[in-house]
């Protein structure tokens, strides 16, 4: 029994959970607000680095930017590299994750496959905010290239190409 909860809290904080303090549209107000702004390099609070290290205790090459009320951390986590999104309050607003093709969920890799047949997966991220979760699959063919934002029910969001 003491094995398989150890294997759940293992598990469990290499995924934390995304605070549900704030609603996903003022998430997605905060993180275009920070990404719009002019971010800068910081050492954050104890508090901050303490919540990050206990959401993430195997990251490493670590680095912190802010833009006042966002803080912004990118990391490594077994060759992955990851970004996370903390309040200034402490709460974990959202998490990036280079994810590869064999960890897509069948229904978002179908509906990528379904609009782009020809092309193939280059870069694909998992993306949690709030309560949501998105795929960003990057998929190339030759000198083309398309972008496509996929909600796990494989619903497209949005799509770029770049010829």
């Amino acid at each position: 029994m003491a094995a398989g909860l150890f294997f759940i809290q293992a598990a469990a904080a290499q995924n934390p959970a995304i605070s549900t303090r704030y609603s996903n549209e003022e998430i997605v107000e905060k993180i275009k607000t920070h990404k719009a702004a002019h971010s800068h390099d910081v050492m954050p609070p104890a508090n901050l680095q303490q919540k990050f290290r206990v959401d993430y205790p195997k990251a490493s090459d670590v680095e912190w930017e802010t833009t006042g009320d966002v803080y912004e951390v990118e990391f490594d986590v077994r060759f992955r590299d990851c970004k996370a999104y903390y309040a200034a309050d402490g709460h974990l607003l959202m998490t990036v994750e280079e994810t590869y093709r064999s960890e897509l969920p069948a229904v978002v890799k179908n509906a990528a496959e379904a609009k782009y047949p020809k092309y193939h997966f280059e870069d694909i991220d998992k993306i949690r905010r709030g309560t949501e979760v998105f795929y960003n699959v990057e998929m190339e063919l030759r000198n083309a290239e398309v972008a496509l934002l996929i909600q796990s029910d494989g619903t497209i969001r949005n799509e770029k190409t770049d010829y």
